[in-house]
């Protein structure tokens, strides 16, 4: 618990600039330690630029008779507090993300949020039950808590620092080289870019000086410091009787006040050989898993077209068509493409990049409805349509399926013959793929339902968009192009080719409904 009167005496006397020097580094620990503290501070920060408005807007300063009159005092005193509160606060954002030595004369190396808000990559989680918000392995991790009840997970942070937490556990991702770790056991692999790596449990701050450390913290208020490698540096709230310069073999125990000094044990935690052990498991085990669920798949009522981008012969430059119900000679024809890896190492998927690549195949007739799928890894959105599938152009009935530039999945059917937008029947989503997705595998299914009247788009089988489908065409199969367009004369944008990977698709003729779309493989 923090002393709040404590804490509202040294604020006020920060933005008044008349902090003692060891008041600094108080109040700069309160900080560290209590996000209400945090929260207290720009609150104080935004009412002394009030301060300033209110002033401004009180005199500043009257003409009168071609003569500037003096300021009165107290608008002199607002003016004067807003702007040595402004400096404070602009030095502030970067006061409780400061790791510095013991005497530092001033706060001139912190570290602020990247602007785009992402501190970190969740590299890898094993075994993880998540409490709370649950990122996916590859994604970017903003500023925030993380929390979860069990299992492991290793996190790369922009500043260059690795770190493996087991659960359960419990971190604040402050910036690219700040955390708060309120319980939880934390390895840390810290280059030299990242030298200053910092780790907070209350009023204790772990600094990196080039090492290799661990940190248990329990929840009965216990802290555990680990020297792996290097050396570490211990500020803050340190006993006296502690060392505040650990180095290899080196650890301190720290509980209720009192230090005792104790070998550092590797083996008690995480080790990262291991752990990508473990994930190279439960990766063998998902992907042993899809292999089963695809070979059922593929028997699946309505299925025309099943991609599973597996075993394309080499140098033909043929994907199989492996839906049981295939129309004869609907095998695609790959013009392109990079055969690269997919979900899994030992996957196959094709790359789009150039305007020529593309899948192009055949089916035959009409259909009332249908449902497309495709598992596909977005690497850019350059391009105002990014084409996932485009079918029957240039007829009555043709399909457009696409990403736009701002990360929304779109579908749009020709129900006239017109060239306007008016004569598509269409769907777009909210954004659902933003740069933070992008290298990330999901999986897209829109469903064009005739019979409920109703399309659909679907991300990694959940419901993102619902609209109306009001225009009953058939829908025209004929000529298709994976991952590109074929350009025709009133086009506006010919140019939409896909630029990522796509390591499975599917074309149903008939519409599959949610539970059926939840469990597709």
């Amino acid at each position: 618990m923090i002393d709040e009167s404590r804490l509202e005496r040294l604020i006020d006397a920060h933005f008044d600039q008349q902090l003692m020097p060891g008041e600094r580094g108080e109040l700069e620990a309160m900080l560290l330690s209590s996000s209400k503290a945090r929260q207290r501070f720009l609150e104080r920060a935004e009412c002394h630029g009030l301060l300033r408005e209110y002033a401004l807007r009180d005199g500043g300063g009257k003409v009168l008779g071609g003569m500037e009159t003096p300021e009165p005092r107290r608008v002199r005193r607002l003016r004067g507090l807003w702007i040595a509160g402004a400096a404070a606060a602009c030095l502030a954002v970067g006061l409780w993300l400061v790791p510095k030595r013991e005497g530092d004369a001033g706060l001139t190396d912190f570290s602020p949020v990247l602007p785009n808000n992402e501190v970190a990559l969740l590299e890898c989680a094993v075994g993880v039950e998540w409490d709370g918000a649950s990122p996916v392995p590859g994604s970017a991790v903003s500023p925030g808590v993380l929390k979860f009840r069990s299992g492991t997970i290793s996190l790369g942070f922009y500043s260059g620092a690795r770190v493996v937490l087991e659960g359960p556990a419990s971190v604040e991702l402050v910036s690219v080289d700040l955390v708060r770790l309120d319980y939880g056991k934390l390895t840390a692999k810290v280059p030299p870019p990242a030298e200053g790596f910092t780790v907070v449990n209350n009023g204790l701050r772990v600094v990196d000086r080039g090492t290799q450390f661990g940190m248990n913290v329990s929840g009965s208020g216990g802290c555990e410091v680990h020297v792996f490698d290097g050396e570490v540096e211990l500020q803050g709230e340190v006993p006296a009787s502690a060392s505040r310069e650990l180095f290899e073999g080196d650890g301190v125990s720290i509980r209720e006040g009192r230090a005792t000094p104790i070998t550092a044990d590797r083996r008690s935690f995480a080790d990262p050989v291991g752990m990508l052990e473990a994930a190279a498991r439960e990766t063998e085990e998902q992907r042993k898993k899809w292999t089963e669920s695809s070979l059922e798949f593929r028997k699946a009522k309505g299925l025309r077209v099943y991609f599973d981008f597996e075993g394309i012969p080499a140098p033909e430059g043929t994907l199989p068509n492996r839906a049981a119900g295939a129309d004869r000679d609907s095998d695609g024809s790959i013009i392109g493409c990079d055969r690269l890896t997919g979900r899994w190492d030992s996957k196959t998927s094709l790359g789009f990049a150039k305007t020529s690549d593309r899948v192009r195949f055949r089916t035959q007739g009409t259909a009332d409805s249908v449902t497309l799928m495709a598992s596909v890894r977005v690497d850019s959105l350059p391009l105002e349509h990014n084409s996932l599938l485009s079918m029957a152009p240039g007829k009555l009935g043709e399909v457009h399926w696409k990403i736009d530039r701002a990360g929304r999945l779109l579908v749009g059917l020709r129900a006239v013959g017109t060239r306007d937008f008016k004569s598509w029947e269409r769907l777009e989503s909210p954004p659902v793929v933003s740069p933070a997705d992008f290298g990330r595998w999901i999986r897209l299914t829109t469903v064009l339902d005739a019979g409920n009247g109703e399309i659909r788009h679907y991300v990694n089988g959940r419901r993102v968009a619902t609209g109306p489908f009001q225009r009953k065409i058939p829908i025209q199969l004929g000529t298709a192009n994976l991952g590109n367009l074929d350009p025709t004369p009133y086009d506006a944008n010919p140019v939409r080719n896909f630029n990522g990977r796509i390591d499975e698709f599917a074309l149903f003729t008939r519409a599959l409904s949610d539970e059926e779309v939840a469990a597709m493989p």
